[in-house]
């Protein structure tokens, strides 16, 4: 290669690095990759999301006079859902804004590590919590429902399908973490 192309190359390559064309930019903006942080953040607002609409879902069993004929264990019921999954909705969001809050720019890879670490180890406390929580509200209706084999069924193939889902995003909570750590 002789010194005249070598210096054309360079020029071209300071050309491209420097003004980037129109193609280029175009590029560049549809290849935005998400960090672990973003992606984080953003399942856990979706599952905020669903607690609240989990939590609507719940209360339009006050509604359901043919499946509860009793009022007051209808009122239980509701009141065990709405609670729960309140409680999931609000501790949904503390993660969201704890995920949220964290700076990769302002902060030290230490900062955000340690930041990571805290928010997955309240993730598995929560869990071990609100875990028991959701098998008194499951067993609360299915006693409800006791006489009735095929809704027993039913809350078993919804507990079952349940599990599956949640074993599935726990996973990916604990990937995502993982990123983070590393």
């Amino acid at each position: 290669m002789s010194e005249e192309e070598i210096r054309k190359t360079w020029a071209d390559g300071k050309r491209n690095i420097c003004a980037p064309g129109v193609e280029e930019l175009g590029s560049i903006l549809r290849r935005k990759k998400e960090t672990a942080l973003e992606r984080l953040a953003s399942r856990y607002k979706k599952f905020s999301i669903l607690g609240v609409g989990m939590v609507a879902c719940s209360a339009s069993w006050l509604m359901q006079r043919h499946l509860v004929p009793d009022v007051d264990m209808r009122w239980r019921i509701v009141s065990i859902m709405v609670c729960y999954f309140a409680i999931c909705s609000l501790i949904d969001n503390w993660f969201y804004r704890g995920i949220s809050s964290i700076d990769c720019y302002t902060m030290s890879v230490k900062e955000v590590s340690e930041k990571a670490l805290y928010y997955r180890k309240k993730h598995l406390q929560s869990m071990m919590v609100l875990f028991p929580f959701a098998v008194l509200v499951v067993g609360c209706v299915a006693y409800t429902f006791i006489s009735e084999p095929y809704m027993l069924y039913g809350i078993g193939v919804g507990v079952l399908t349940g599990l599956l889902i949640g074993y599935f995003q726990f996973r990916e909570f604990m990937k995502e973490y993982k990123i983070l750590r590393d």
